[in-house]
């Protein structure tokens, strides 16, 4: 990890630390850890904010994530039926209903039974816990680096999918732990609002 740190400094040094996520199936590993926010009401993107701009850790799981589309995206919740039919979307991001279920039917999601997301800086993991992916923040130029480095061994293209929405939740964390490959998604308007993401910043997972 301390090699993937370093790299990461030397070669985009972005302007928040990068972010360790994991998935947390059972909820009695986090017993005596040291966790700096729980039990406080969060989104998946609030997390990782506090988590690269301010270098805490935090811990949500279904009583605690704030955010539908997000606990729905990290497995935390089944997804409610007005997610997965378009009403949470409709009238607001698409025109109508069909369009917005066809959006939600897009939307990469992990298989609920995830008992919380744990977020902590990469430089300073909760005790015992490796991380199962990686959150940083970027600008264009630092992700061309990074889009770089994931085409340096195999050549081709890199292919990026975004719906606009969900933006860290469903591209860097949901569909990176599925795939087990790296994504690059524009960050939502949740991740703007709520959690002080700037205009020029991208994630990457």
């Amino acid at each position: 990890m301390e090699m993937f740190l370093t790299t990461v400094r030397e070669t985009i040094n972005p302007a928040t630390q990068p972010v360790g996520v994991n998935l947390v199936r059972d909820s009695a590993l986090l017993e005596g850890k040291k966790v700096r926010m729980r039990g406080q009401r969060v989104s998946v993107c609030q997390q990782i904010a506090y988590s690269r701009m301010y270098g805490w850790s935090t811990w949500a799981d279904q009583a605690s994530s704030h955010c539908v589309l997000g606990a729905a995206c990290a497995g935390i919740i089944a997804p409610p039926e007005r997610v997965l039919n378009g009403s949470v979307n409709n009238g607001i991001y698409q025109q109508d209903q069909a369009a917005a279920q066809a959006m939600q039917q897009q939307m990469p999601r992990l298989a609920p039974g995830v008992a919380g997301l744990l977020t902590y800086p990469l430089a300073r993991p909760v005790d015992g816990f490796t991380p199962d992916l990686v959150v940083l923040y970027v600008n264009s130029a630092q992700a061309m680096r990074l889009v770089q480095a994931f085409l340096y061994q195999q050549g081709g293209e890199f292919v990026m999918r975004s719906s606009g929405d969900a933006g860290v939740c469903s591209r860097a964390v949901a569909q990176v732990a599925l795939t087990d490959e790296p994504a690059v998604e524009i960050p939502c308007l949740g991740d703007r609002r709520f959690a002080m993401t700037q205009a020029h910043e991208l994630c990457v997972g």
